[in-house]
Formats: C-alpha cells, structure tokens, sequence
C-alpha cells in the first residue's frame, strides 16, 4: 500500500500489500494542514470476519460515523479492449475532521472486483487509524 500526504508524496508501507491510499487533509484556518494517518475498516470484530462485501462494510461503517457516503470513481482503464484492467479509487469526506481519505485498489479485470478492492483498502485505512477519526463521546 502507498501512503500520499496531502502534497502528494508517496510514503510506501508495504505491510498493506497492493493497496494505495492518500489522505487529503484540508487547510485549516492558519493556513497548515492537518494530516491524520490511515485508519484500517473495522470488517473484524472479536467472534471473526463480519460478513458481506467490503463495499457494503465500508457503507455501514460511513452510515454509523454520520459520515457522507463513500465514492467509487474508475479512475484508470489500461490495455486493450479484450484484456482491459480497472482501477478504482474511493472517496471519503470525513466532516468532522475535515479530511478527505482517497483509496486507490490494484488494477483487475472486473469493475466489481477493483471497486472492492478499494474499499478494502479504505476499510484497512480506517481500521488503523480509527481514533483520528472517531468523535468523541460526550458524557
């Protein structure tokens, strides 16, 4: 996986495998950016895998932070037309942090099958940086 800041340098990590993801933070009122890491999906619980689709995780996981929901965008199509590959990229806007979190999958043959390694990625993202996104709870 590659991790990009919000100037577009690449950090590679490889202990994420082929999975790219870029967290685009916005600018802040004195004019710095905020960078918060990667958060990894929370398709895991305790008792094992949740079942579904890691698109259908990554849904239910924007729903249940009031998040907007995610974007699936087809951002590279490569070789020829019998042959052809895809590349899907995904977008998060988390409000209350203000960042926005670009995942990008590996390159495969299926448009279902890139769009959901994205949203694997996403998830991975999530999972691993999840107190940087989390909201405080208000006692």
């Amino acid at each position: 996986m590659e991790l990009a800041d919000s100037n577009r340098n690449i950090i590679k990590d490889p202990s994420l495998g082929n999975i790219a993801v870029e967290d685009v933070s916005s600018t802040l009122s004195n004019g710095k950016r905020e960078f918060c890491g990667s958060i990894t999906s929370p398709t895991q619980t305790e008792q094992g895998t949740k079942k579904g689709t890691a698109r259908s995780n990554l849904y239910e996981t924007c729903a249940a932070n009031h998040w907007k929901p995610p974007i699936f965008e087809c951002c590279k199509e490569e070789g020829p037309s019998h042959k052809r590959k895809f590349t899907f990229k995904v977008i998060i806007e988390i409000e209350a942090s203000r960042n926005i979190i670009e995942c990008y999958g590996a390159p495969h043959r299926r448009k279902k099958e890139a769009a959901e390694h994205a949203a694997e990625g996403a998830l991975l993202y999530l999972k691993v940086y999840r107190a940087c996104y989390e909201k405080p709870i208000n006692k």
